[in-house]
């Protein structure tokens, strides 16, 4: 305790795990290119104007890194090797020094974190630094550890060396790089400086040149950013396919491997021509905070999307001007990968699709040609149809939003089965437009139009009445015709587009039953009526009143008594008019249910059943005049033969 009286706290020694240097530099430590070309990128940083590697041919052979740069001193060595993720910015500046009596020039630095000095555990657990300045060499031996510390100088030597420069070392044990692989990507991650001479087993390595330039173009971005943009023709220097893309240049270091996608964007399809064809080069100084410590790639920042962002604006500038010349060539490859499809066309139609490749590929040149052929395929199959150039016209009317909803539904929905699903919803709502609009209409030959309409409706009376097993029957319409003297029958043919035997029309309203059929077992398996529906609609502005009420109890009644029923069969009773007297509206019977309703509570009741789409739809129906939507309500469905008794 300290004479206040405080703890005094002993903070026990840190301590690292086995491997904690692989773990801690894992892309360096296990990947030879990179591992060598940071050894390289060490030697730009120390005003180096000469790299030699050496690359054995077999394991348990030396590998090594030498330069004539700056060299350290001890103090050098244990401040910058000896101190983990040494900031080279920070401690040196971004300036590179040269050595002494060096002629010396403006070179940014590419180190930041202190991590390419690892390089060689990619190949051994120990290696060897030495490095020399002022006439002192000091060699250290490098190993991995643990416990209090990761790595450490297993032993040191000093002597007199003159110049400048260090060597790093280290005989391989695990992955042996291949020369030829090294001096390739070598040659392509550093541009061509005439101060600086890179060679492996003494062959020099031509570092990137930039040849076959096709534009060059400076640009300054919003927030300031400087980008040099170099695009170069393949076809007239050695890049090769994986040099293809946009190939960040960052002080004279590519960043990562060329690529035409960068964080969210893609610049261009790497299957275009053009994609193969050219490479587009940025270089700047001004990134340089933003590139990974391995330099495989840049930190994912707001900042970087941004440069993307406005950098795509000026690669699509140049891709739509060298894609002018491409627009030709695509076009006939996609008429050959079509053309088997393209001959079953017309004449016409073949100008047709030809106009529409024209078009898309002069509006749009970096459509993927995969894309493009799809929508070519849509287009044949368009024209091959009937109304194919009736629904290309509705397509250009509709809205991005729409086309984007009518793709979703096609995703989810077959074509058939939309179509049964609106037929269906179609042939409801006309029903109930047509009764609406008629019903109250005093103009209206109700007998010739709004009878035969509900009464070819069954699901206006409730959901179990709604199934093509509920069908006409002879016998009971011949029950319910004997129940009315010749005069109480209007004899006018009901004006439909066929006679409705079924539909019995009296003077002052119109019946008509359906029904289901069930064995009798008693009866040897005879089919007989089993659930009957009565439906007796009265003329327009007409009130129902008690006596007509009692009158359906009589067709009840009368049905129940006959013998054409099946013993547990039951009878539901409606009568429909334009208004209700003092009636009891809902009567059970020893034989059966009455119910009184009005035209207006059929189709108020509908609208509920349907959730009240005809309401979403006003606009839709709206349109259509009153005799069409009565024409298509009378429409009559195709329906199970009825079962005579």
């Amino acid at each position: 305790m300290t004479k206040h009286g405080e703890m005094v706290v002993s903070n026990p020694p840190i301590q690292f795990e086995d491997g904690y240097i692989f773990r801690s530099n894992r892309s360096i430590t296990s990947t030879p290119d990179i591992a060598i070309t940071e050894f390289v990128a060490n030697a730009w940083d120390a005003g180096a104007y000469n790299v030699s590697i050496v690359i054995p041919e077999e394991d348990n052979d030396l590998l090594s890194v030498e330069d004539d740069g700056t060299g350290m001193s001890d103090a050098d060595f244990t401040q910058m090797w000896m101190t983990l993720n040494y900031d080279r910015q920070k401690r040196q500046g971004k300036i590179v020094a040269f050595p002494p009596n060096v002629e010396s020039y403006k070179r940014v630095a590419y180190g930041r974190n202190g991590v390419g000095r690892h390089g060689m555990l990619c190949f051994a657990d120990y290696y060897s630094v030495e490095t020399w300045q002022n006439g002192v060499c000091n060699k250290y031996d490098v190993a991995i550890s643990s416990g209090r510390e990761p790595f450490r100088i297993t032993h040191k030597d000093t002597y007199s060396k003159q110049g400048n420069g260090t060597k790093v070392s280290a005989y391989v044990n695990r992955r042996l790089p291949n020369a030829a692989d090294m001096t390739d990507i070598i040659s392509a991650r550093f541009l061509y400086d005439p101060k600086f001479i890179v060679k492996i087993n003494g062959d020099h390595i031509d570092l990137l040149n930039h040849k076959g330039v096709y534009e060059q173009k400076d640009i300054v971005l919003e927030n300031g950013i400087k980008l040099h943009l170099t695009v170069i023709d393949s076809t007239k220097t050695a890049l090769k396919s994986q040099q293809h893309g946009i190939a960040f240049w960052i002080s004279g270091r590519l960043v990562g491997k060329p690529s035409w996608t960068y964080g969210g964007f893609q610049f261009l399809d790497g299957r275009f021509k053009i994609a193969k064809k050219y490479t587009l080069i940025v270089q700047t100084d001004d990134l340089m905070d933003d590139v990974l410590p391995d330099w495989t790639g840049f930190i994912d920042t707001p900042k970087m999307n941004e440069v993307y962002s406005q950098l795509k604006a000026h690669t699509d500038e140049f891709v739509s001007s060298v894609m002018a010349e491409q627009v030709e060539e695509l076009q006939r490859d996609i008429i050959r990968e079509t053309r088997d499809d393209l001959e079953t066309l017309t004449m016409s139609g073949q100008r047709d699709v030809s106009m529409f490749i024209e078009t898309i590929t002069t509006k749009t040149p970096t459509i993927s040609q995969d894309y493009l052929k799809i929508a070519v395929e849509a287009v044949i199959k368009i024209e091959q149809a009937k109304k194919g150039e009736q629904l290309l016209i509705q397509l250009c009317q509709m809205s991005n939003d729409d086309i984007d909803k009518l793709s979703d539904l096609l995703g989810e929905w077959d074509v058939d089965d939309i179509l049964s699903v609106i037929n269906e919803v179609d042939k409801r709502i006309i029903v109930i437009e047509a009764i609406d609009r008629i019903f109250n209409d005093k103009k209206t030959d109700e007998l010739h139009t709004l009878h035969p309409l509900v009464l070819s409706a069954r699901w206006l009376f409730g959901s179990e009445f709604d199934s093509p097993m509920f069908v006409s029957n002879s016998a009971l319409t011949t029950v319910i015709k004997t129940l009315f003297n010749e005069q109480d029958f209007d004899l006018t043919e009901i004006a439909n587009p066929r006679k409705r035997p079924d539909i019995v029309c009296l003077m002052q309203s119109t019946l008509r039953a359906v029904c289901t059929d069930r064995p009798d077992n008693e009866a040897g398996g005879i089919m007989k009526p089993d659930q009957i529906l009565v439906i007796e609609l009265k003329r327009g502005g007409h009130a129902i009143k008690a006596d007509e009420v009692s009158q359906a109890e009589n067709y009840v009644r009368q049905l129940r008594k006959s013998k054409t029923l099946h013993k547990v069969s039951t009878i539901t009773a409606f009568v429909v008019g334009a208004t209700i007297g003092d009636v009891d509206c809902n009567k059970k019977t020893d034989s059966g249910d009455i119910h009184v309703v009005t035209y207006g509570q059929l189709v108020e009741t509908a609208n509920k059943k349907l959730f009240n789409l005809r309401e979403q739809l006003t606009g839709h129906y709206k349109e259509i005049g009153n005799e069409s939507i009565v024409e298509r309500a009378l429409k009559e469905p195709k329906q199970l033969k009825s079962s005579s008794v």
